[in-house]
């Protein structure tokens, strides 16, 4: 179908984030199309007594009336809200509900559709800001905290005989069992290392441990309190039968030279602490610049209020849930999305504030950009520099780069643009 020139349209704004666009297309655009649409379906029809193309065009129209009405708003819609789109700049962000189509006697068809787009966004301020950064020191007791737990991973688990007492392991199998007496493989495990008596209060099944030797079908039973933070298990008594397969007594190795030669291929316990000091330090740096960075783009949203497309919010909703399941977690999409709601409406709007300000400063991402991050890329992985160079060779992929460098330099613009105080942790 060519440009349609006597396009009624007209365009409201039915919320902050949604447009309705209420169009009538002309009659001699429809007849036109019906005439294309009926003469193709003409060469095709199979009707009795007449090879496909000679059946009389009146009796083509009256076989293939529904058909005919149907492919012709579906053709004529299609097409006209794509020129409506690009003659009034609209950008949906959402699959548009189109609705109240009407082909009227006169051959005028009329419909309506709603569709959600980007918000109005003026950003009135996002330079200039405080911002106050925590100036964390690591202190000795995480230091020791650190060691502790490299010692903890290169602990031995040395079998024993007798019962298991606190602090002891159980490689163990269980299952739960159900009113009935039945099991379920959702309620089973296999070879799992247990600790019995954890000092975790909350940790009743390991409480439960405390006492339990080698043996098949050892029963337990746990009472979980109505204030369990668990919320499949409050307030239920579960019955459990464990086959432990045997106990275990963890033996942690001394802190002395020779660990430091195992864990870290270092000559003494000194230079391991010092080498683990340099780590943390710089995870706390990292750690205190990202929080610098959330809190000023939380005062630039605070300070330039605007809507956020619902569907956008929902999305990110959904990709948040679904990067918890792929690790494995198991969680009820009703339950979390309220929880995590403010967090995506929050992403949603930095996703917006980066756009604005990049167009209000013209910040663009130049060739040299992308090769400067490409060998960086390079460096890091200690691949060849044309290796990684494949790795960005569809759109999709070099998009992807352009997107993460630009917000990189969107972040160094706001950085250099801001004040931060330094307060002590």
């Amino acid at each position: 179908m060519s440009e349609v020139t006597d396009l009624k349209v007209e365009v409201t704004e039915s919320g902050p984030c949604e447009r309705t666009i209420d169009v009538a297309v002309p009659a001699v655009t429809v007849k036109a199309e019906r005439e294309k649409l009926v003469a193709q379906i003409r060469k095709e029809a199979k009707i009795k007594g007449f090879r496909p193309g000679k059946a009389p065009r009146q009796m083509v129209e009256k076989t293939y009336a529904e058909s005919i009405r149907e492919e012709l708003l579906q053709n004529v819609v299609a097409e006209t809200f794509q020129q409506v789109l690009k003659d009034n700049d609209l950008y949906p962000l959402d699959r548009p509900m189109v609705e109240e189509v009407d082909l009227a006697d006169d051959f005028v068809i009329k419909y309506k559709a709603r569709f959600e787009v980007s918000p109005k966004i003026e950003l009135k301020q996002y330079k200039g800001f405080e911002i106050e950064k925590k100036n964390h020191k690591v202190t000795d007791e995480e230091l020791d905290k650190t060691i502790e737990d490299i010692r903890d991973q290169q602990a031995q688990f040395q079998p024993r005989e007798g019962v298991a007492g606190k602090g002891d392991y159980l490689l163990l199998d269980f299952r739960v069992v159900d009113e009935e007496g039945a099991t379920s493989d959702e309620g089973k495990r296999e070879n799992q290392m247990v600790m019995a008596g954890h000092e975790d209060e909350l940790a009743l099944f390991s409480h439960s441990l405390v006492g339990l030797g080698e043996g098949a079908d050892q029963k337990i039973e746990v009472d979980f309190p109505e204030d369990y933070p668990d919320e499949t298990l409050k307030g239920r008594k579960v019955t459990y039968i464990v086959d432990v397969k045997g106990v275990r007594e963890k033996i942690m190795p001394e802190l002395d030279d020779s660990f430091a030669k195992q864990v870290a291929q270092l000559d003494s316990m000194d230079e391991l602490r010092k080498m683990v000091r340099e780590r943390l330090e710089d995870e706390v740096t990292r750690r205190n610049d990202r929080d610098v960075e959330e809190a000023l783009f939380r005062k630039i949203v605070e300070e330039n209020q605007f809507d956020v497309p619902p569907s956008l919010v929902e999305a990110t909703i959904e990709q948040q849930i679904a990067n918890i399941r792929q690790q494995g977690r198991d969680i009820d999409m009703e339950q979390f999305a309220p929880v995590v709601r403010p967090a995506a409406e929050f992403s949603v709007r930095r996703e917006y504030v980066l756009s604005e300000v990049a167009k209000a400063e013209k910040i663009e991402v130049a060739d040299e950009d992308i090769t400067a991050r490409i060998e960086q890329l390079a460096g890091q992985l200690g691949h060849p520099v044309e290796e990684v160079q494949k790795d960005f060779r569809s759109r999709e992929a070099m998009d992807r780069l352009r997107s993460m460098i630009l917000v990189d330099k969107v972040v160094d613009f706001l950085k250099e643009n801001n004040e931060f105080k330094e307060v002590e942790d």
